[in-house]
C-alpha cells in the first residue's frame, strides 16, 4: 500500500496503531476491531517509506505505542484525544467540544507546530460542512486541514479550491469492495487518488 501510494503521488502515509480496546468508542465493536490490529512490522513500515521518499506515521491509540514518536516525522492525534483547556477541535457542524485526552497532558506536544484538521465523524459523512474550514482558520489563526469521510473525491477537491485547505487526509483502499469495514466504501481506490493527487497538484 506504501508503494501504491507513493505512486498516486501522495506526500504521505498513515496507518493506525493501537489495541481495539482503546480504539473502539464501544465496548461492542471491540471483538470486530480486534482482527485488525497490526502487532509488529512498524519500523519495518516506516523504514521502507524513508528508503522510497515518502513519510509513513501513525494515528496512536495506545501507550505501548508511543515509542513509535521517536522515529515518526509526524503523528496524528483524534479530536477525542484532546482536552478544551489549551485548545478545541472542531468535530461536528456549529460545534466545538471537549474530549478527555487519553493518552498524555497536551502541553506536550508543541501544538503551534502542528495542522488541525476539519472533519465531520460519520462514515460516510454525507455533508462534509467545508464551509467551517475558513471559520476554524479564522478562529484557531492557522492554516487548516480537512479530513475526509465522504464517498469519492470531490469534497476533497472543493476544500482546497473553494476553500482553502492545506492539508487533506483520504482513506485509501485497493478496491471499495476489499473488505467488510465501512472505510473501504468511503476511502478512495488508486485510480481515484491519482484522479485527486492530479486536480490538487495540476500534474
Amino acid at each position: 500500500m506504501i508503494d501504491l501510494a507513493k505512486e498516486c503521488g501522495v506526500d504521505m502515509v498513515k496507518f493506525q496503531a493501537g489495541r481495539a480496546e482503546d480504539f473502539a468508542r464501544r465496548k461492542k465493536d471491540i471483538k470486530k476491531y480486534k482482527k485488525y490490529e497490526l502487532h509488529e512490522g512498524y519500523k519495518r513500515l516506516l523504514f521502507h517509506g524513508n528508503s522510497i521518499g515518502i513519510p509513513v506515521f501513525f494515528s496512536i491509540w495506545s501507550r505501548e505505542y508511543e515509542w513509535l514518536w521517536e522515529f515518526e516525522p509526524y503523528h496524528k492525534l483524534a479530536a477525542r484525544q484532546f482536552s478544551s483547556r489549551n485548545i478545541m477541535m472542531y468535530d461536528t457542524p456549529n460545534t466545538f467540544i471537549s474530549i478527555p485526552y487519553r493518552t498524555r497532558k497536551i502541553q506536550n506536544y508543541n501544538i503551534t507546530d502542528s495542522m488541525p484538521l476539519h472533519c465531520v465523524s460519520r462514515y460516510p459523512a454525507e455533508k462534509p460542512h467545508l464551509e467551517y474550514i475558513p471559520l476554524l482558520r479564522k478562529y484557531l489563526k492557522r492554516d487548516v486541514g480537512y479530513s475526509d469521510h465522504t464517498i469519492g473525491i470531490n469534497a476533497c477537491v472543493k476544500a482546497v479550491k473553494e476553500y482553502g485547505a492545506v492539508v487533506i487526509e483520504k482513506h485509501f483502499t485497493f478496491a471499495h469492495d476489499f473488505g467488510q469495514l465501512r472505510d473501504h466504501r468511503l476511502s478512495a481506490t488508486p485510480e481515484e487518488m491519482r484522479e485527486m493527487v492530479r486536480k490538487l497538484k495540476g500534474e
